[in-house]
């Protein structure tokens, strides 16, 4: 029978509706970041949050784990980020703790909390994944880097950098450091991540190989002059 967009839209998963916990999560980061994220957070700000729970959503629809574990991946990636409204440095750990009293006042059972935090934990730089879950999650945090907007975002967290007297790049630098940044220290986990963002990821550096090419020819051309 030939495809029609009726049977294509039935053949469609059904997006994943967020529990009532999980809305109190969205709004819990909303009015957090609102008061007390300063505002030179570019980059890691609720925008992020809500791109990285869309990105764990389309992971989840695409892999097979129980309905308690969906929930924590989507906790966790509400409420990863929330400790950078007290410190850079192992934000991680103050997001978990912050996590972990907003799960408790809504009367959350402890493995539930243990599971949130040890997935917030495992979103740290060099943290090295342990299991399925950590996979999803850190692949979700990372999907900028095969998206259309990873332009965009990155040069928001080049900003954000700056502006919290972290590191200061030039666009040259920062160039440079996202390639090294491809092809040496990230990698995807999950199988979904790997063939579906794996390409788009590739594309995103062969442009900035290409800027960076572009930018070297004017060099020497100003140089030869």
């Amino acid at each position: 029978m030939p495809e029609t967009a009726e049977t294509i839209e039935q053949e469609k998963k059904p997006e994943i509706q967020a529990s009532e916990l999980e809305l109190s999560a969205e709004k819990f980061v909303l009015r957090l970041f609102k008061n007390e994220l300063p505002n030179t957070f570019l980059y890691h700000s609720f925008n992020h949050s809500l791109r990285v729970v869309k990105s764990t959503k389309e992971i989840i629809q695409n892999s097979e784990i129980h309905v308690k574990q969906k929930e924590a991946l989507i906790l966790a990636a509400w409420l990863h980020d929330t400790g950078y409204t007290k410190q850079w440095k192992d934000h991680e750990k103050v997001s978990a703790t912050i996590a972990k009293g907003f799960l408790k006042e809504h009367n959350v059972d402890e493995e539930t909390v243990q599971l949130v935090t040890g997935l917030i934990l495992a979103t740290k730089m060099d943290a090295a994944p342990k299991n399925d879950l950590e996979r999803i999650i850190k692949d979700a945090d990372a999907s900028h880097f095969a998206k259309e907007y990873f332009e965009e975002t990155s040069e928001f967290l080049r900003q954000e950098l700056k502006l919290n007297d972290i590191e200061d790049h030039s666009p040259k630098e920062w160039r440079r450091e996202n390639i090294r940044m491809f092809t040496e220290e990230h990698r995807f986990y999950t199988d979904y991540a790997i063939e579906e963002w794996g390409p788009a990821k590739e594309e995103n550096l062969l442009e900035l190989i290409e800027d960076k090419n572009k930018q070297q020819k004017k060099l020497k051309k100003e140089e030869a002059k």
